[in-house]
């Protein structure tokens, strides 16, 4: 937890107090352990929120004017609630300016607001630094204008900020996971009727590791495109061969892929391939943590990122090394490349008490290999957003 005297300290000297309601609240990162790039194929998805976080404070206004600071940035912006247009520089602001303006779309009344805060979510590590922005500025906003947002209906509003206003066509699942998560529990999210239920993960004896290998992901968001749409091409076709009401690739069974995979180009069906066998992966994973299995669990993830790196091809050579090294490593029982690829982290499930040689290890063959110091997380599920302070 970050230090919150000083916190109040530095929001003393930028801001003059108001009287009115202020506030403390928080929201965490997230990694996803397993179900990769099934989310926009209506599948399904297991992250947990992570203790890496991000705390706002906040002050009500007697205006309509929004005034921000960003310690990561050591910048200041300001805006009017009555005119919210996403913004060219500074474009961490558009995260807060798209929750605001879908807090009012959905008709409740604001008023402004003076805010600081502070991240210890390391940024385009794919551990959802914008994500975490988002609800936690959808929090404070509720709870000083008294607000009462269910946390479902947070984290859509939180998604449509992120869609309409900041224009990336995201899921659901990490404003799910930063509202909803559990301490000692992950979350299973269905993507198509956005269900969710929390799986545990409560065995002491078995921790999770994210490392950083401080490649920033460069292709994403071309690549990203070009997968869903060779993913459409695919439903299309079971489409047209089933007969069926096939809405996406979520819809298709191992054995019917098996049966007509020859019929598609090379490259659609491994595309195909991953996201199939990714969502069987996802299910069989749920049913493995339910049993406590985690040596089942930690081999699904191995064979994801086998299926990401050969079939879905969004890996890269860093987070190959990094799941290489992992696997050699003793006291590992999974690893794999999370996030959309091409850079960002991999995720990793040890017995806790190889933790600290595993961290050694990793730290100085990856280094030698690349000249990268990589960064390295231990964590434990953890909870969603919460209110640290309300007065």
């Amino acid at each position: 937890m970050q230090d919150l005297n000083k916190l109040w300290k530095i929001f003393k000297d930028k801001f003059t107090d108001t009287g009115l309601t202020k506030g403390i609240f928080s929201a965490p990162g997230r990694v996803n352990l397993i179900g990769e790039h099934t989310d926009y194929n209506d599948g399904f998805v297991l992250p947990m929120a992570i203790e890496k976080e991000i705390v706002m404070l906040g002050q009500l206004r007697n205006d309509r004017r929004v005034r921000v600071f960003d310690f990561g940035y050591n910048t200041e912006i300001g805006f009017s609630l009555d005119k919210l247009i996403p913004l060219r520089k500074n474009t961490w602001a558009n995260y807060l300016m798209g929750v605001v303006d879908e807090i009012q779309k959905a008709e409740y009344i604001l008023q402004g607001a003076n805010l600081i805060f502070k991240s210890n979510i390391p940024r385009k590590a794919g551990l959802s630094s914008s994500a975490a922005l988002e609800v936690v500025t959808a929090l404070a906003i509720a709870e000083l204008n008294s607000l009462k947002i269910e946390p479902v209906k947070m984290a859509r509003l939180c998604q449509q900020a992120e869609n309409n206003f900041v224009g990336v066509a995201c899921g659901i699942m990490d404003q799910y996971v930063s509202c909803l998560g559990q301490k000692n529990y992950v979350l299973f999210i269905d993507c198509r009727s956005n269900n969710y239920e929390p799986v545990p993960f409560k065995d002491h004896n078995y921790q999770i590791v994210i490392c950083n290998s401080k490649i920033q992901r460069s292709l994403v968001n071309s690549e990203y495109n070009k997968r869903r749409e060779e993913c459409k091409i695919a439903t299309k076709f079971f489409k047209h061969k089933l007969n069926l009401e096939i809405r996406a690739l979520r819809d298709i069974t191992i054995d019917e892929y098996k049966k007509y995979q020859g019929q598609l180009p090379e490259v659609i069906a491994r595309r195909a391939k991953h996201v199939i066998s990714e969502n069987y992966r996802v299910q069989t994973g749920v049913e493995a943590l339910r049993e406590g299995n985690f040596l089942a669990f930690g081999q699904l993830m191995i064979e994801s990122h086998q299926s990401l790196k050969d079939d879905y091809e969004v890996s890269c050579a860093e987070l190959d090394l990094l799941v290489d090294l992992a696997l050699k490593q003793e006291g590992v029982l999974g690893a794999r490349m999370t996030g959309a690829g091409f850079g960002g982290c991999t995720v990793n499930l040890l017995e806790r008490d190889y933790v600290d040689t595993f961290k050694k290890s990793i730290k100085n063959e990856y280094k030698e290999i690349t000249g990268i110091n990589p960064d390295i997380y231990v964590t434990r599920p953890t909870e969603g957003a919460k209110v640290l302070e309300l007065r």
